[in-house]
């Protein structure tokens, strides 16, 4: 069994779309702005809320966690 990847990356947010890059060629889109946490398909585009933040230690966390730790 094949699972087929699809042609682009889409913000989960607006739906905005770009062409989806090679499996290991990521980097031109994490450099424009894109975030993503690709185990459960969630994309952010450079203009929406990002769906994962990399904290101060280098720990990808998503937003909320980020919200949560501050107000503790």
């Amino acid at each position: 069994m094949s699972t087929t990847k699809p042609d682009t990356v889409t913000c989960t947010a607006c739906g905005t779309q770009v062409p989806r890059p090679a499996d290991v060629q990521w980097r031109p889109l994490w450099d424009a702005g894109w975030r993503w946490v690709g185990s459960q398909d969630l994309y952010s585009c450079p203009d929406c809320p990002p769906v994962i933040v990399v904290d101060d230690q280098g720990r990808h966390r998503s937003p909320q966690q980020i919200e949560q730790a501050a107000s503790h």
